[in-house]
């Protein structure tokens, strides 16, 4: 599968709604100390809130991802969680890993426009950057190499990823 990007993906207005809510100071976000694996520098750390984890919903906000979850044309979910990365003075690239090592497809929404870049490792060996959008869409092979990075323009980088089949 190749990478493929697409701008204003939802509907405005249900994406307004969904970034209103998840960018809000009453959304719940849980501490995770570890971004990648156990690898990981010790001062690296975000936060996720879980909306499905297989084999059920997790989150009572699962519901603001039913109209996605149509448009992607998935035929069963295997994760969809929302990630936030606070904004550090210099970008850090964290670690390439794969969500799952068993086929799936993968997709990021982005919540808000910022600079931490999204990066996938290709075949050929060259690296593809996708930068935070808000109602952005990248779709990508869920067992291909891929991290996020910090960013350093914004508060924060949210966004939402999406493992299916």
């Amino acid at each position: 599968m190749a990478i493929q990007v697409k701008d204003n993906f939802l509907p405005q207005a249900e994406f307004d709604h969904l970034q209103k809510i998840i960018l809000s100071g009453d959304f719940p976000w849980f501490y995770e100390d570890l971004i990648t694996d156990a690898d990981d520098p010790k001062h690296y750390y975000y936060l996720t809130h879980s909306f499905y984890k297989d084999p059920g919903i997790t989150s009572h906000f699962f519901y603001l991802f039913t109209n996605f979850l149509k448009l992607i044309k998935s035929n069963g979910i295997i994760r969809i969680k929302a990630n936030l990365y606070p904004s550090s003075k210099i970008k850090r690239r964290h670690r390439f890993h794969k969500d799952f090592l068993f086929k799936n497809k993968a997709c990021i929404l982005y919540i808000n426009d910022n600079n931490g870049e999204t990066c996938f490792k290709q075949k050929n060996g060259t690296i593809k950057k996708v930068l935070p959008k808000a109602n952005r869409v990248v779709f990508f092979n869920g067992q291909e190499p891929h991290c996020s990075s910090t960013c350093t323009d914004a508060k924060r980088r949210v966004n939402v990823n999406f493992n299916y089949i």
